[in-house]
Order: structure tokens, then C-alpha cells, then sequence
């Protein structure tokens, strides 16, 4: 338990020194995804560290949050590697776009220890913050992400199609792995 406490507070460490970082360098931090990811891997982990502290259960009974946040920093990493510059020169970029999402993803894949709790709608609820992120990027006339999302091209609705079909297949994956691991567990 005291290795699963020091591991969480890394993970929001990394997500909160992403964000601190990117405030001190870019103009308006709070309009991109990969800051809001940050910072909420940061308030999400320091709760999930602080939990057995507070409950006595070593984790929460769902894999709920964990789940959304593996998805939601995979979405920031894969997105920023494959479709926009992929810079990772600066030290806010690192931990945005690769040290937090890794982390995340360890975190879901070999820390966690409630999978066995994962239900089969989990992956589609998943997609509500990315989606939300959408409504106000959309509202809000961003344009943050160059040619591939912006609203105006006729390609946009294929975009967001794509995205979100990827995004629930990843969803299911992160699903079938933890209960596959949930079974693993349970045959020991």
C-alpha cells in the first residue's frame, strides 16, 4: 500500500509539474486539451493516492475514473505524436504528452487492482470528457489543432467519426485487458 500511495502522487506530480510548466510558457494554457488533461491527472491522482488514507479500502470499488483518465491521456499522447508537431523538446511537452499519459497507462495496466469491478458501458462513458472538450473547442472557436480539426472543412465530421470510433476501441481494449486481468488474478 505505501509503494501504490508514493507510485499515485508520481503520476500527480507529473501531471501537475506538466501543467505548472506549460502555464509558465504558453499564452493561454487552459484552451488545450493536453493542459486540462494535466491538470485534472493531478487533482484525479492526488484523490486516488489520498483515498486509503481517508477510507481504508485500497481503492475505489470501480475502475471508473482510471479508466477515463487512461483514455482521455492517451488521446492527448497518440494525437500530439501522430497528428500535430510531436515536440517534446520542452520539458511541459514531455511530461504532457509522454511521461503522464505512460504513467497513466501503467498505473491502469499494472498498479490498479479493481478491474474485476469494470462494467461493459464503461468504455462508451469514457467518452464524455473528450466530447465535452469538443462542444466547447467548437463553441469557443479555438482552432488549437491546425488543418485536421477544424469545424469548417467538410472532413470534420470524418475526424470526429474517427476519433471517436478509436477511442471506444481503445476503451474496449483497456476493458478486455482488465478482465482479462480480473481472471488472472482470480485462478491464482
Amino acid at each position: 500500500m505505501p509503494g501504490v500511495f508514493a507510485w499515485r502522487l508520481f503520476v500527480a506530480f507529473c501531471g501537475f509539474l506538466g501543467f505548472f510548466l506549460a502555464v509558465n510558457w504558453l499564452p493561454d494554457p487552459l484552451t488545450a486539451l493536453s493542459q486540462q488533461a494535466s491538470l485534472l491527472t493531478g487533482v484525479v491522482y492526488t484523490g486516488l493516492a489520498v483515498y486509503p488514507l481517508v477510507t481504508g479500502r485500497a481503492e475505489p470499488r470501480s475502475p471508473w475514473l482510471r479508466g477515463a483518465m487512461t483514455v482521455l491521456l492517451l488521446l492527448v499522447c497518440v494525437t500530439y505524436m501522430t497528428l500535430l508537431s510531436g515536440n517534446l523538446s520542452r520539458a511541459y511537452s514531455l511530461f504532457e504528452h509522454m511521461i503522464t499519459p505512460l504513467a497513466v497507462l501503467a498505473d491502469f495496466l499494472v498498479v490498479g487492482r479493481n478491474q474485476r469491478a469494470m462494467k461493459w458501458w464503461h468504455p462508451i462513458s469514457w467518452l464524455g470528457y473528450p466530447l465535452l472538450y469538443l462542444i466547447y473547442y467548437v463553441a469557443a472557436d479555438l482552432r488549437l489543432y491546425g488543418r485536421f480539426l477544424n469545424p469548417g472543412a467538410p472532413s470534420f465530421p470524418g475526424v470526429i467519426a474517427g476519433f471517436i470510433v478509436a477511442l471506444l476501441a481503445l476503451g474496449y481494449l483497456l476493458y478486455a485487458f482488465g478482465r482479462a486481468k480480473a481472471g488472472y488474478r482470480s485462478i491464482r
